[in-house]
């Protein structure tokens, strides 16, 4: 049975928050982070939704143009299981292909 590594929580709890706060001033999307779960709303309805998944200690994503992705937290940042990309790389690459333009957090 796997247990929730309390340092990896709170790793993944810091991540979200820190995105939370720098995408609220980018005025093309809607922020709703609760503590737990980090939803990202574009203007066009599509969302993303990342959530720490206790059991396997890893961020999901889940993304409306490249599906699902979990994330291990590795060498200081949060490394894709199936692709060779993290998940700040990840989502600057998609919010940039549908904003225009680069979001830094």
């Amino acid at each position: 049975m796997e247990v929730v590594n309390p340092s990896y929580q709170s790793q993944a709890f810091k991540t979200m928050e820190s995105m939370a706060d720098a995408l609220e001033m980018v005025d093309e999307l809607e922020i709703d982070y609760d503590g737990k779960a980090l939803q990202i709303y574009l203007q066009d309805g599509k969302q993303y939704l990342i959530n720490f998944h206790g059991v396997t200690n890893q961020l999901w994503i889940s993304s409306p143009f490249s599906g699902a992705h979990h994330f291990d937290y590795k060498d200081g940042s949060w490394q894709s299981t199936r692709m060779d990309i993290n998940l700040n790389m990840l989502l600057k690459t998609e919010f940039k292909n549908q904003l225009g333009y680069n979001v830094d957090f």
